[in-house]
């Protein structure tokens, strides 16, 4: 979906990028968010709904709410099994 370019092409990234320590807070609160962009749908009546002025526009939303169900620690892989350099399958030398 076209989106209206930005006079500043950073700004865009910029703020995406943010989002992430804003994932990791709520996380860390006991919280469940996800940054979407899957209201561009329903871009002009999102944008409505959230009261914005006709020059002024969202590129994501980060909902956030107390998760139902259950929620706790994290599971990850070893980096070993999904870090790789040089070819897939060889093991960095860093990790």
């Amino acid at each position: 979906m076209p989106r209206r370019r930005l006079s500043d092409p950073y700004v865009q990234l910029v703020d995406l990028s943010c989002g992430a320590e804003h994932l990791l807070a709520a996380r860390a609160l006991g919280l469940g968010a996800t940054l979407t962009t899957l209201y561009f749908q329903f871009e002009t009546e999102a944008e409505a709904a959230l009261g914005l002025p006709p020059n002024v526009h969202s590129y994501a939303l980060l909902p956030i709410s107390y998760p139902m169900g259950r929620f706790g620690p994290v599971r990850r892989v070893a980096l070993s099994d999904v870090v790789y350099e040089d070819r897939w399958g060889q093991p960095s030398r860093d990790l």
